[in-house]
């Protein structure tokens, strides 16, 4: 887990296992408090489509152990027609601003695919000299030159009302729901759940999935 205290530093173990681990049994309840919180009060969304958001930040190594976990529940979800997933990205602090305005540029680009996954790998994985924000900004620029798009050009696109807009939004997200560490899961403006919670990154999807048939049974009554 990466709270809004911690910065950049050095990639470290992460102290959940990435092998393979055994899902709920399916008579398991998940427990309010331990493997889930709920958010009070809760975030006023409209009650379809079901909003899961995925809160994530560039900076977090624990995020980017997780993303493949959550990257296959979004494929899986694509069946469930009731359901959204809205990806959050976070900046704990000014100073990293720029990597939710990336996100959404890349988005913006359609470059998801292929600069998104290399990028993230690079800021988590490279090796950095960041004093300041201009310098986070400085590094980030020289990335994507490095990598075919031109630099001003991208430079006017994450400092864009469209792109600054988004980052605002998402950022409004994520203190809404009193999100103070990543990677965790919002579901439904309700409920947070995340690997420090549940023990495990699969056990994680597991109570998703559990809290959207609750919120679904809910809106049935």
């Amino acid at each position: 887990m990466t709270s809004r205290r911690e910065l950049i530093g050095a990639v470290a173990g992460l102290g959940l296992s990435m092998t393979a681990m055994p899902s709920w049994a399916q008579d398991f309840t998940p427990i309010a408090g331990k493997d889930y919180t709920v958010v009070r009060p809760p975030l006023p969304y409209a009650q379809r489509p079901i909003l899961i958001h995925d809160f994530f930040a560039y900076t977090c190594p624990h995020c980017l152990q997780f993303e493949p976990v959550m990257s296959r529940f979004v494929e899986e979800a694509r069946t469930m027609a009731d359901v959204r997933i809205v990806p959050v990205p976070v900046a704990w602090n000014e100073s990293y601003s720029v990597f939710p305005r990336v996100y959404f540029a890349f988005e913006s680009m359609k470059r998801m695919d292929d600069l998104h996954p290399e990028f993230w790998q690079w800021v988590i994985r490279g090796e950095h000299d960041w004093k300041d924000s201009a310098d986070v900004e400085a590094g980030v620029l020289d990335w994507v030159a490095q990598h075919g798009v031109n630099k001003d050009q991208f430079k006017k696109l994450i400092n864009s009302f469209a792109i600054v807009s988004k980052y605002r939004t998402a950022t409004q997200t994520w203190k809404q729901y009193g999100v103070d560490s990543t990677p965790c899961v919002g579901i439904a403006g309700r409920f947070i759940t995340a690997p420090h919670l549940t023990g495990t990154r699969s056990g994680t999807i597991d109570v998703v999935k559990y809290l959207i048939d609750t919120v679904r049974k809910e809106s049935a009554k």
